[in-house]
């Protein structure tokens, strides 16, 4: 069996679990005879009798309420477990990915709005999925390199014991989002579920680094499918589809979120991102993205350290007024360096967090300098450090892998991350 192949399809999901072999069934139990003096019996029997007596009494006098048919009713233990969507799913090993142990984390609940409908036909630009003026970016899922992924968050979860606590976030892109599942099927869209590819990956982990505290983000963006949670022009999500992702760590870590309305907001129009770039097309061009900004409290300063180990000051959310308008990502977290530290100087609690990142978690940085003192933003593509001696060091409790779900497709990416733990 090739163990490259595209492997989670929506159209015949399988899956061969080779990282965690999990099994679920009955337990057995003999029951023994117990052995008693005759006059025992008589007396329980008696005393059973009178008890039914009297339940019949309470219940013809107009107490004993029958449940109403509509009640819910709590499922018992057996084959089945609930999974990180709450539902039932197969306990064979060797069947859906969702059939390992469910997350960690607390998963957001609620009905997903109505979806917004495409408009414009599917169309295939080399690797970009165009559907009017929206870029999709395809998901294939790798085995072997999901393997890996989940081998190198369990060891950064053992490496980081007693140190610090890690938690994985693993951030689905746009196509499984925004785009209603419906139209990826009737289209023939050849790309992965990335649903249950992300539950297959968290749910590994927790099995065999239950250390690890898993954050799924799935179902939450899904909630604000119909918002302008990603770009239609690049492959990010804006910063306010990270402030739902942050929403999420807040909830599995404690903390109360901030509200976006006590933060400043700016809008940069005429932003035209990746998708465009690799396929120049008319429609994208004739509707930019804007890129909105929530700016962090004053009290907050940054600096980077860049590839040549030159240290400059920084603000963590630039001017984009400054920026031409196809760097307007950049304006977050200064881009993609391999070592910035942020602080508030209105904590002064000592608290502290690293944050292991590509370019997806630039724009949720951010949202963090309202619960830590300092952050520690680490680009594991070009830091060359000691991690757990960097959160012994600092003194930082928690580490936060923040990854898009294309990173546990990619082997450079993943090797590069493996290269820490």
């Amino acid at each position: 069996m090739d163990r490259q192949r595209e492997y989670i399809q929506r159209r015949n999901v399988t899956a061969n679990r080779r990282y965690a072999q999990v099994s679920y069934g009955h337990a057995g139990h003999t029951r023994r005879k117990k052995t008693g003096p005759p006059a025992f019996f008589i007396l329980v029997a008696v005393v059973v009798l009178a008890v039914v007596v009297g339940v019949v009494i309470w219940a013809v006098a107009g107490h004993g309420k029958q449940p109403d048919k509509t009640d819910k009713q709590t499922s018992s233990a057996g084959s089945e477990v609930s999974g990180s969507s709450g539902a039932p799913v197969s306990g064979d090993p060797a069947g859906d990915p969702a059939s390992a142990p469910s997350s960690a984390a607390p998963v957001t609940q609620g009905t997903p709005p109505p979806e917004n409908v495409p408009q414009g036909a599917a169309e295939q630009l080399g690797a970009l999925l165009k559907v009017g003026d929206t870029g999709f970016e395809y998901y294939n899922f790798v085995e072997s390199y999901a393997q890996q992924y989940i081998s190198t968050i369990c060891d950064a979860g053992t490496d980081f014991q007693g140190v610090a606590t890690v938690y994985d976030l693993i951030i689905p892109t746009s196509m499984d989002i925004t785009l209603p599942e419906n139209f990826i099927v009737e289209n023939e869209i050849n790309s992965s579920n990335q649903d249950k590819a992300i539950d297959y990956m968290m749910e590994s982990i927790t099995y065999n680094n239950p250390s690890v505290v898993n954050v799924p983000l799935f179902d939450a963006l899904k909630l604000h499918n119909n918002e302008y949670i990603y770009f239609r022009t690049d492959h990010h999500w804006t910063q306010l589809g990270a402030y739902y992702g942050y929403v999420e760590y807040c909830k599995a870590k404690g903390f109360t979120p901030v509200s976006l309305d006590s933060l400043e907001k700016r809008s940069f129009p005429g932003f035209l991102g990746s998708f465009y770039n690799d396929s120049p097309n008319d429609a994208m061009a004739a509707n930019p993205d804007t890129v909105e900004a929530y700016y962090p409290p004053e009290t907050v300063s940054m600096e980077y350290t860049d590839r040549d180990g030159n240290t400059y000051p920084w603000p963590l959310i630039a001017d984009g007024d400054t920026y031409d308008t196809e760097n307007l990502y950049l304006i977050f977290s200064a881009g993609d360096q391999p070592y910035e530290k942020v602080t508030n100087s209105a904590i002064n609690d000592g608290s502290a967090c690293i944050v292991l990142k590509e370019s997806f978690g630039n724009v949720f940085v951010p949202f963090l300098t309202n619960h830590y003192q300092n952050v520690y933003v680490i680009d594991y593509r070009y830091y060359t450090g000691d991690l757990v001696q960097l959160a012994r060091d600092t003194g930082a409790k928690d580490v936060l892998f923040v990854n898009n779900i294309s990173m546990t497709r990619n082997e450079d990416l993943i090797n590069d991350l493996a290269s820490h733990f």
